[in-house]
């Protein structure tokens, strides 16, 4: 029983499921456990942008997820006969349903009806207990023949929306800085051949000559400042500096599209396109989903254990207010601040000693820990417990290279003044913890949140973010430690833009008194970068934190007690 053909659309460009089945069929696990999950996709993405653009089918979300947690569900809107998709990670399901639960009015979105729910359930028992007397597996429609549509406004996810102000862009900072300089034609053409799956919507490239590092401050600002929209393609910004010492490569990514990984592949495609001349195959796609059809891998602990750590640190989060940095020299400014600093080899070469306990992850994050602490303290307010964020990167491996998206959440690391009377101690607490998160991934306690949050109106969500100042920023923690860790090599531009000397990174945190770290590790050197709210310090302020912070490692490092 085979699916009506849907209406015309531009791209002419025919697939159906059946096929897609067919060509994935190989990829299905071997035994029983294979043919009762059903056959893997090879591009999960494309399969869910196809079904979402024939607006045929309704994605389920907030009642709808009730009935298929972890998954993406898809039904066709028709009354009865109606096709019914399952993607869970890079699995799919279909089935057919007799009697969709859908209630279908005219010129109105579709919505769940209790009626057509209640008949849904009845049916579909019924159904099962025949096929069960029959000893049938079960009849199943799997041919749906219909063509690629495409709607702009519905490129990205829109959390990133919500966090966007107009002079504070929740952006991902990348920048590149080379010994030579880089030609504006040239860097015109890689951004052309990387950015040409559609016509952008605006340009890109914005050229600056700096001739101080006071222009260059104020050029970087200027650019993070300006958020990149989710509904205009592409969605970043791009920024030259022009330095007499070497030009420098500024990108804006907007968050809702990209993390710090993608960040850097978008880098690093950019300037392999800038070095060949040629165009990358594939081009890099910012992948244009809600949701994500894919599940973080499962925790390494018993789910009874990992919700007990989950709901004790919960409870103590709410207990326990995090102490928030001191203030020095804020403005009224809303836009971010950036102070950049480097370590010298020798320096970078004692980070990440592996013959020490922990990874220099955590010698880094235990410094942050202890420069939080030293800088309240001399302000006057030492607090009691500090929260930092960490990142947790959830790519499966199945998911292709050239998919551009934001797949991090962030996990929490908490220390007590008792934690912070040393670096030895400020080590091994945060080892510990970050070994925990590992075992029971603790960060994904947010995509679990999420997932709920469907059930919520636009306006509450908003209105939550709106609210946290009334409750004393309760749920706001500290800071915010972003790490790429060591790269074997910087990007490169070819031999006539000379050598990247340099690599900077950043992500926004929620302010306005967060701030947040970028790390990583290019050619020996730790490259460090303090984000910071303007109405939490002043450059000069920032510059004495990025101190005590340089001096706070070093002593974790050397293990000073």
């Amino acid at each position: 029983m085979s699916a009506r053909p849907a209406g015309g659309g531009e791209g002419g460009q025919a697939a159906s499921l059946q096929a897609l089945l067919e060509a994935d069929r190989s990829c299905a696990p071997p035994g029983p456990e294979g043919a009762r999950r059903g056959p893997s996709i090879a591009d999960p993405v494309g399969l869910f942008r196809y079904l979402e653009s024939t607006r045929r089918f309704h994605r389920d979300s907030g009642f709808g997820r009730i009935f298929h947690r972890g998954r993406v569900s898809f039904r066709e809107n028709l009354p009865t006969d109606s096709l019914h998709v399952l993607i869970d990670g890079n699995h799919l399901a279909a089935h057919v349903d007799r009697v969709s639960p859908l209630g279908l009015r005219p010129e109105r979105p579709p919505r769940y009806s209790l009626r057509r729910t209640a008949a849904h359930n009845l049916v579909g028992a019924a159904h099962d207990f025949i096929r069960l007397l029959r000893g049938r597996q079960g009849d199943h429609r799997s041919e749906l023949d219909c063509e690629w549509l495409w709607d702009p406004s519905q490129r990205f996810p829109r959390s990133g929306v919500l966090l966007d102000g107009r002079a504070s862009a929740w952006s991902v900072q990348m920048e590149a800085q080379v010994s030579g300089h880089l030609d504006e034609g040239r860097l015109r053409e890689a951004l052309t051949a990387v950015l040409s799956r559609r016509p952008p919507d605006h340009d890109p490239l914005w050229v600056v000559d700096c001739a101080d590092e006071a222009s260059l401050d104020e050029a970087r600002g200027r650019l993070q400042s300006r958020p990149a929209g989710t509904t205009e393609w592409p969605p970043l910004r791009v920024a030259l500096a022009r330095r007499a010492e070497g030009d420098v490569l500024m990108l804006n990514v907007n968050h809702a599209a990209s993390d710090g990984f993608d960040a850097l592949r978008l880098l690093r495609t950019i300037a392999s396109a800038y070095a060949t001349g040629t165009r990358p195959e594939p081009a890099p796609d910012f992948m244009a989903l809600a949701e994500l059809p894919v599940r973080p891998a499962p925790a390494l602990v018993s789910g009874v254990t990992a919700h007990y750590r989950s709901a004790v640190e919960r409870l103590r989060d709410l207990l326990a207010r995090p102490a928030l940095l001191a203030p020095d020299g804020a403005g009224h400014d809303a836009a971010f601040g950036f102070h950049l600093s480097c370590l010298t080899v020798e320096e970078t070469s004692r980070v990440v000693d592996v013959r020490r306990p922990g990874t220099s992850r955590n010698v880094i994050l235990a410094g942050l820990h202890l420069a939080i602490g030293e800088w309240n303290l001399r302000h006057g307010t030492p607090g009691r417990r500090v929260g930092v964020l960490v990142p947790v990167n959830l790519r499966a491996p199945e998911w292709p290279e050239e998919v551009v998206g934001n797949f991090s959440v962030t996990a929490r690391v908490s220390t007590s003044r008792r934690h912070r009377s040393g670096g030895t101690a400020a080590l091994e607490a945060v080892t510990a913890q970050t070994t925990r998160n590992k075992q029971s991934r603790t960060g994904v306690a947010l995509l679990s949140a999420l997932e709920r949050s469907g059930l919520l109106p636009l306006w509450c969500k908003q209105s939550l973010v709106v609210l946290q100042p009334l409750v004393r920023n309760r749920l706001v923690d500290t800071a915010l430690l972003a790490n790429l860790d060591s790269l074997e090599e910087a990007p490169s531009f070819g031999e006539a833009a000379g050598e990247t000397v340099h690599l900077w990174y950043s992500v926004p945190a929620r302010g306005p008194l967060t701030l947040c770290v970028g790390a990583v590790t290019v050619g020996g050197r730790l490259h460090l970068v303090l984000r910071y709210p303007r109405r939490l310090f002043s450059a000069s302020a920032a510059r004495r934190f990025s101190d005590c912070f340089v001096s706070e490692i070093m002593g974790v490092a050397a293990g000073r007690p």
